[in-house]
């Protein structure tokens, strides 16, 4: 046994005004940084590597893993699993009392893909969130999350290609008719990732096109 290079990872409602799976009315918390940012801090990531996953798993500060072309280990870093810094941010966001959302989740896809979820929403709760878990089979649950009918979700990818611009394209570049975006299902958009994308497709300098990578990362991370 061993880590894979699939990445697991939450993708967030980030296009609608207003998010359907949530007790916010009238506008979507997940388009606020501070409210993405307070759910990351939130995940006591280590105690899920160690007891969910009985440490064969490792946590991550990119989409892609060790191996994938254009990995950059020195930004492999995750901000420090911290309820507190998450519960303030949550309170300049403007939602000092938390609020309700949904989770989509599969139970039988990914290793201990339903135990992650209800670890997330258990510590998700500690910062005032409260989290409707819907965790089921992937024959029901792929067709849901497919059409983006989804507020917040679980979802896995492995670079086929193994290089860093299958996930650039496929998980993070903003959606559109030419497939770029295909299982970006929280639509996530920043144009710059999407103007980087499209010279990493083409760059033959290797020097270059990790430079691009790296910023398209980072820009990611930022955001």
């Amino acid at each position: 046994d061993g880590t894979e290079t699939r990445i697991i990872f939450f993708g967030m409602d980030q296009w609608r005004d207003e998010t359907p799976y949530s007790n916010v009315k009238g506008k979507n918390p997940f388009k606020d940084k501070r409210v993405r940012q307070a759910f990351y801090q939130a995940i006591d990531i280590e105690t899920i590597k160690a007891r969910v996953m009985r440490n064969a798993a490792t946590p991550t500060g990119l989409m892609i893993a060790p191996g994938i072309k254009g990995f950059v280990p020195e930004m492999n870093k995750r901000l420090p699993h911290d309820s507190a810094a998450a519960k303030k941010l949550l309170a300049d966001a403007g939602y000092p009392n938390g609020f309700e959302v949904g989770m989509n989740c599969p139970n039988d896809r990914y290793v201990n893909d339903g135990e992650i979820c209800q670890a997330v929403a258990a510590n998700l709760a500690r910062i005032g969130v409260k989290v409707n878990l819907q965790a089921e089979s992937k024959a029901t649950y792929f067709p849901k999350i497919l059409r983006r009918d989804t507020s917040f979700y679980l979802l896995g990818w492995t670079p086929s290609t193994v290089d860093s611009h299958d996930v650039l394209v496929a998980i993070m570049g903003t959606p559109n008719d030419k497939g770029q975006g295909q299982f970006n299902l929280g639509s996530y958009s920043n144009p710059k990732v999407d103007e980087l994308t499209l010279k990493i497709q083409s760059e033959t300098d290797q020097g270059k096109r990790n430079a691009m990578i790296a910023e398209a990362f980072k820009i990611h991370a930022d955001d």
